[in-house]
């Protein structure tokens, strides 16, 4: 029973590392984004909204994560986007007020 309780506490610290390090890609990725395209990357709000898995091109499982973050274009205006990653790498990006960008 101790070493069950000693691999669930490993599990979730690998968890947890891995789900700091994808959410600090997708902080990145979605100021990327907003700076090329001249926009202002609300502070705070990229979000993970979905996890799943999934299998990448090299047919291996991989975690599937959705992240939605909220840019300004002028001033007060906020839009929407979405990101999607595969594992640690950024697979699409779409912003409400230009079309989708696909990694």
């Amino acid at each position: 029973m101790e070493i069950f309780v000693i691999i669930l506490i490993g599990a979730l610290m690998l968890y947890w590392r891995a789900a700091g390090l994808a959410k600090e890609i997708a902080v990145n990725a979605a100021r990327r984004a907003c700076n090329y395209h001249s926009v202002q990357l609300l502070d705070q709000t990229v979000i993970l909204i979905k996890l799943s898995a999934s299998r990448n091109e090299m047919d291996r499982w991989r975690m599937w994560r959705e992240y939605r973050f909220e840019y300004a274009v002028q001033g007060d205006d906020r839009f929407k986007g979405r990101l999607v990653l595969l594992g640690q790498s950024v697979s699409r990006i779409e912003m409400d007020t230009f079309g989708p960008i696909i990694h």
